[in-house]
């Protein structure tokens, strides 16, 4: 699964507090941290895991380059790395090939879902297409018109080759 499921808020959150504690800590300490049980937290970690923010080793959550380099960016810098780092990635650059290729930029909500449920069938189509339009817009590869159900790509999306 490439495509990730806690709020962009919360992933950088967590590496926030993993900075605070200089780059390495224990997970249960995290979760004492931010007053909240792990398994309220796992998804932000599977998520930064998934983008290469941090890893996991022997129940600490540490820090790595990437992860240092998106918190030392201000906040265009951060939408400018994961776009290039989710444009790259998996069945999220799968998804941005089918609204590019397949339909010319742009789908409605039910042609993703759709699309979500035939090609990661094992995935909730509703909740994903939620999580795809929160970081496809955050890293500015996605745009998505409430009004018309319509998820278009970016202008930075569309210069992707």
């Amino acid at each position: 699964m490439t495509i990730p499921q806690a709020q962009v808020g919360n992933v950088i959150g967590l590496l926030e507090v993993l900075q605070d504690f200089k780059g390495k800590v224990d997970l249960a300490k995290v979760a004492d941290e931010l007053m909240l049980e792990l398994d309220d937290i796992l998804p932000a970690v599977e998520s930064a895991k998934l983008l290469h923010l941090l890893q996991v080793d022997s129940g600490d959550l540490i820090l790595t380059e990437d992860g240092k380099a998106l918190l030392a960016k201000n906040a265009s810098g951060r939408k400018r790395m994961l776009n290039k780092t989710l444009a790259g990635s998996g069945e999220f650059k799968a998804i941005l090939d089918f609204i590019r290729n397949d339909h010319g930029g742009e789908v409605s909500k039910d042609e993703m879902k759709d699309f979500l449920r035939e090609n990661m069938p094992d995935l909730d189509a509703e909740q994903t297409f939620l999580w795809i339009v929160e970081w496809g817009r955050y890293s500015l590869l996605l745009r998505y018109d409430t009004d018309n159900g319509k998820i278009k790509l970016s202008k930075a999306a569309t210069q992707k080759e």
